[in-house]
This record gives C-alpha cells, sequence and structure tokens, in this order.
C-alpha cells in the first residue's frame, strides 16, 4: 500500500470521496457537449408492400354472405307477413258471406210446408221412447244415451258388457 497512486482504486472508491489527502473531493471535469450541427434531412421513399391477410378475406367473405342471408331472411318475412294479412282479409270476407248464405237459407226453410209434407206421406213425430240424445262433450269418443227405462239388474249387466268390451279392446 505503500506506493498507491491517488487514482488508484477498487470498486468502491467512489462512494469514498474523503479517502484522499485533502479534505475535498477531487473535483470532475466534464467535457463540454459538442454543438448540434443541423443536417438537413433527405426524403427517403421506402416501398411497402401491401399484403391482404388472407384470414380477413375470408372473414369479409363470411359477413357479406350472412349480411345477404339476413336480407332475404327480411324479404321472406315481409312475404310471409303480406300472405297473412291477405288471407286474414278473405277470411273475414268469406265469414260475411257465410253470414248471409247462413241467412238465406233459413229464410228459404218453410216449416208449415214440411209438416204438411210429412203428414202426408204418413211421416209424425217421434214418441218420447224414441228420441236418441248424443253426448258430443269428450273429445275422442261419443256416447248415445236413450231414454229407456230400465231395471238396475239391467244396468249392472250392460255396465259389465261394456268394461269387458273396453278391457278387450285395450288388450288387443
Amino acid at each position: 500500500m505503500a506506493n498507491r497512486n491517488k487514482y488508484d482504486y477498487n470498486g468502491s472508491a467512489a462512494y469514498d470521496l474523503y479517502r484522499y489527502e485533502g479534505s475535498a473531493a477531487p473535483e470532475i471535469q466534464h467535457p463540454g457537449l459538442p454543438e448540434e450541427q443541423y443536417q438537413p434531412q433527405r426524403k427517403r421513399r421506402v416501398k411497402v408492400k401491401a399484403a391482404v391477410a388472407p384470414v380477413a378475406v375470408v372473414g369479409l367473405a363470411v359477413v357479406a354472405c350472412m349480411l345477404i342471408l339476413v336480407i332475404f331472411g327480411y324479404v321472406q318475412l315481409y312475404e310471409a307477413t303480406e300472405r297473412v294479412s291477405s288471407l286474414q282479409s278473405d277470411l273475414s270476407s268469406l265469414q260475411e258471406q257465410q253470414v248471409i248464405l247462413e241467412s238465406l237459407y233459413e229464410g228459404s226453410i218453410d216449416l208449415p210446408y214440411i209438416e204438411t209434407r210429412a203428414a202426408e206421406l204418413g211421416l209424425h213425430t217421434p214418441a218420447s221412447g224414441q228420441t236418441v240424445y248424443v253426448n258430443l262433450s269428450s273429445d275422442d269418443r261419443a256416447e248415445i244415451y236413450r231414454s229407456e227405462k230400465t231395471n238396475l239388474f239391467q244396468r249392472i249387466i250392460q255396465a259389465i258388457e261394456s268394461s269387458a268390451k273396453g278391457l278387450v279392446e285395450y288388450l288387443s
């Protein structure tokens, strides 16, 4: 350590400003910055090759197809709406015609003439035992009721027969 130069220092000497014999830190001289010189910029022509991504082309084609499909869908919807409105107007005119024709039909029926003609042919009004009632309240079957009076025993036999017929129909 005897022969050390004042500028020889280890890596941490940069922080040790007072290691030299002097009490003040050595002055650091900064070299001046060179003066800026203005050089006019030359305009360069850069040739850029325009590239089109194939995915973008496919995407645009898909968008165009979807736009066309939407437009045709609206056209079909418009046509269907027009057909529905024309059919509704036709239906209302047909209903008006039906009312007119029903009133004409009912007006053309001459009930006294029909009764006199039936009497000439030997027909007469049905007796109370000949009356048949049809119940159409359910959708899938029709039941016929006769106003014949039967006793309890006959009703039980008829119920058993109808149950047996229903079971046979179900099993077959």
